[in-house]
């Protein structure tokens, strides 16, 4: 091809691309436009190549943020409670056992409680019930209606057993002199728990021991046993803190004189003669071989025995205490 000297020719090259992508979440990489203008030379040289840049559209961003929301399942614990009606009035205490444990609260006859915990097994029945106020106790239920899935409550562990003062109050009429005091079952009795003799009818100690099962012996100045008990509670409570040794004594008098007994008076020691018996309140005389039975509170006593002539026959001095055998006369 034949290029003229006389004229100009100019080759115009456009180099140029605008690409666009997606409008949304793609990174766009804008394009460069460029314009090469190769122009020829009188002398037929090679052209020169000059760069310019043209005006171009502008070029704006946008972004479009998309949310696309996917429903999913979700699983819902329906948890059954698990309840106690009170079948009659009970005492909701610190600990698996009302007799031992510190008082909290009453639960009435016919309340229902919601029970959050249980016993170890070896406490059965026992659970922690939290009252209608807000109070957590423990409760037993074997006396009331346990509703719901009890073996899905969890294991409750038993709290230590609190140290009581157990009181010992003497009311008999003769001094208490012993009290004996052993674990539940114990072969042995131990030593004496008091030092010094509780006077009678008034007299009063208070020995310091850990809650629990015990048996427990009480005896007079004369040894005779004025209270006896085995697997005793001893525990917060006072009706199980507090023992009054207060025993009415049930005998039989037995006349084997060959004359009549028309009167009978006893007294205490230091006191006064109180009528016993009295054939004018509708008993009769007692005969020959006859049998009287009495009641009469624990103690030292004198007695008086009056025939029906209004003689006394004489006055003996004894002691009344529980399991003691007939009492003959003549």
């Amino acid at each position: 091809m034949k290029i003229q000297k006389s004229g100009c020719v100019r080759l115009i090259i456009l180099v140029g691309a605008a690409l666009f992508g997606s409008a949304c979440i793609l990174q766009m990489v804008a394009p460069t436009a460029q314009i090469i203008v190769a122009t020829s030379t009188r002398e037929g040289s090679m052209p020169e190549a000059s760069s310019q840049a043209p005006d171009l559209p502008t070029l704006e961003w946008t972004q479009t943020l998309t949310l696309i929301f996917t429903p999913s399942l979700t699983h819902t614990v329906t948890v059954t409670p698990v309840t106690l009606k009170a079948g009659q009035e009970l005492s909701c205490v610190t600990g698996p056992d009302w007799k031992l444990y510190e008082w909290v609260t009453k639960i009435p006859k016919d309340e229902t409680v919601t029970l959050i915990a249980r016993a170890v097994p070896e406490i059965p029945e026992y659970y922690v019930a939290r009252t209608g106020d807000g109070k957590e106790c423990w409760a037993f239920g074997g006396s009331s209606i346990v509703s719901g899935p009890v073996a899905t409550l969890p294991i409750r562990e038993t709290p230590p057993l609190p140290t009581v003062s157990f009181v010992v109050r003497n009311r008999v009429n003769i001094p208490l002199t012993t009290v004996y005091i052993r674990p539940a079952g114990g072969s042995s009795w131990g030593g004496n728990r008091i030092a010094a003799p509780l006077a009678d009818m008034s007299g009063e100690t208070s020995i310091s021991i850990t809650a629990g099962y015990y048996d427990v012996r009480v005896l007079d100045v004369l040894d005779h046993v004025m209270y006896e008990s085995f697997n005793r509670a001893i525990g917060a409570d006072d009706a199980y803190r507090i023992l009054t040794v207060d025993p009415d004594v049930n005998f039989t008098i037995r006349n084997n004189f060959p004359f009549s007994i028309c009167w009978i008076d006893v007294m205490v020691m230091g006191g006064s003669w109180q009528k016993l018996y009295a054939t004018e309140d509708g008993g009769g005389s007692i005969l020959t071989g006859q049998t009287r039975d009495f009641t009469l509170r624990a103690g030292r006593y004198g007695v008086r025995l009056t025939r029906c002539t209004t003689v006394e026959v004489g006055i003996a001095f004894m002691a009344f205490y529980p399991g003691m055998p007939a009492i003959v006369f003549g």
